[in-house]
């Protein structure tokens, strides 16, 4: 399932818990696509590192302290060198108000914690071939 290692990329994970932050790790670096993977554990975090940084993946949680991964959508979505496309939002809690909103910015990409190493790396192959290089 591994991508070609001339293509390794970025990846961010947000996530206010370090364990899921630390399955999510191993999932990546079992794909073997991935040369950074770079973490924000609150909002605030997450903006200075969306900022500085292009990502191939953002695995981003939505409630997280200082700013949620809600927020997030917003700074991503206005004149960021991220782009939506890239989002993955994995969540423990996805109403479908939310979901909705959350469409509304141009995610396209959602999974439902918990969730399967093999479920994970479906989506993240999905929005890796999507990207324009």
């Amino acid at each position: 399932m591994a991508l070609e290692k001339k293509s390794q990329r970025d990846v961010l994970i947000c996530d206010d818990d370090k364990d899921i932050c630390e399955i999510l790790k191993v999932y990546c670096e079992n794909m073997g696509c991935f040369k950074n993977i770079v973490f924000a554990h609150d909002g605030i975090t997450a903006t200075q590192k969306l900022r500085n940084q292009k990502f191939a993946l953002i695995c981003l949680d939505i409630n997280m302290p200082k700013k949620t991964g809600y927020d997030l959508l917003g700074d991503i979505a206005v004149g960021s060198v991220n782009s939506l496309d890239s989002v993955l939002v994995a969540s423990g809690t996805l109403e479908k108000d939310l979901i909705a909103r959350i469409i509304a910015t141009g995610v396209k990409h959602f999974m439902v914690k918990p969730f399967e190493e093999q479920n994970f790396q479906e989506k993240v192959l999905k929005i890796l071939a999507n990207l324009k290089s």
